[in-house]
């Protein structure tokens, strides 16, 4: 099974008419991405249309996500490496901060983005240094 199609089962999204729906209990039903968007987009594109992040992050982690590291918690054994399909966070290698991807959506100033990038990019100058 490709990484895509695991993605989708991981967050339950229903297929129907052509598009790929999340319906929550107690919740209404609400479209989450078309098969247009499904078969051309990559991996990071589905990852962050799921949880809701805008295009500035997912043109900034597509060009660097090398410089990360796809995590999720388990509460017995903590922060465990997983493929990126699976990923609720990811860690700067170079600082070891974990960004969260609920984190990522509060950022709702292109500015504000930035200027944590560039943060983070001084951790990777700094150990280029070294």
């Amino acid at each position: 099974m490709d990484e895509k199609q695991l993605l989708v089962e991981k967050y339950g999204l229903k297929h129907e008419n052509g598009a790929w729906y999340s319906q929550k209990e107690n919740s209404h039903k609400h479209l989450i991405f078309k098969d247009s968007f499904f078969d051309r987009t990559d991996l990071i594109g589905l990852l962050f249309r799921i949880n809701k992040l805008c295009m500035a992050k997912v043109k900034y982690f597509r060009i660097n996500i090398g410089k990360y590291e796809p995590l999720k918690y388990d509460y017995k054994k903590g922060f465990v490496v997983v493929p990126l399909w699976d990923a609720d966070f990811l860690r700067h290698r170079s600082s070891g901060l974990i960004l969260d991807f609920r984190y990522l959506q509060t950022i709702t100033v292109y500015d504000n983005f930035v200027a944590l990038c560039k943060e983070l990019e001084a951790f990777e100058e700094d150990n280029a240094i070294i």
